[in-house]
């Protein structure tokens, strides 16, 4: 089984000095906050965001499974363990029409090193700055149920569908120690700026000043 995506070998998509992308990868834990500040930027200033994350939604399509925490760790597993870049490079061939004319881009869903490095072998590594985000369990947790999480976040019919499995709390953390073992915590340590999330209430007191200061970040 391979990710529809791959079915045909992927062209490594090369840019010349005058096409030079700055790209920021977005790394954190589920319900950290990525989703949150990429989209309110991407509509302020229209910066396109790629989510790896939406390859695992159309792979899961693909094969008629119904979209939950079982089989999303299901596809994420098995497509992973036999290339651990499977799902940036099948998210960066898919959107490239919707990228390929920007000279910034947003990189969601990282969860790997190796993913990392791919990215910096595609754009070029002193193109990439790597930007972590951080809440704890508790409060990322009590994100999930939050009924204004699907608006802010996107508009993926499946992303509300894998909450609504995510609301569980043991799914939850099952989803966590996934995360954390395809190498999450080591791509959060490459981090150059990390943004601080963490509050109890939705969608954070903080959530204006962590969201401008990873806009200015960005925009410097």
């Amino acid at each position: 089984m391979a990710c529809f995506y791959l079915r045909k070998p992927f062209l490594l998509l090369l840019y010349s000095k005058s096409e030079i992308m700055k790209i920021f990868i977005l790394v954190g834990l589920q319900l950290s906050g990525k989703s949150s500040h990429g989209h309110r930027l991407r509509k302020e200033k229209q910066i396109p965001m790629i989510e790896t994350g939406h390859a695992v939604y159309h792979e899961i399509k693909h094969q008629g499974l119904e979209v939950n925490h079982t089989n999303t760790t299901k596809i994420i597993k098995e497509l992973l363990s036999k290339d651990p870049t499977a799902f940036a490079q099948a998210i960066l061939e898919y959107e490239y029409e919707n990228y390929k004319n920007s000279s910034v881009l947003l990189f969601n869903g990282i969860k790997s090193p190796a993913e990392i490095d791919y990215a910096g072998k595609h754009f070029g590594s002193d193109n990439i700055k790597i930007l972590g985000f951080h809440a704890s369990q508790q409060t990322r947790f009590n994100r999930v149920k939050n009924p204004d999480r699907f608006k802010v976040s996107g508009n993926y019919l499946e992303k509300t569908q894998e909450d609504q499995d995510l609301a569980k709390w043991d799914n939850f953390i099952s989803r966590d120690i996934r995360e954390i073992g395809l190498g999450i915590g080591n791509a959060l340590a490459f981090a150059n700026e990390i943004v601080i999330t963490e509050d109890k209430i939705w969608p954070y007191h903080s959530f204006n000043n962590s969201y401008n200061y990873f806009k200015n970040y960005v925009l410097s």
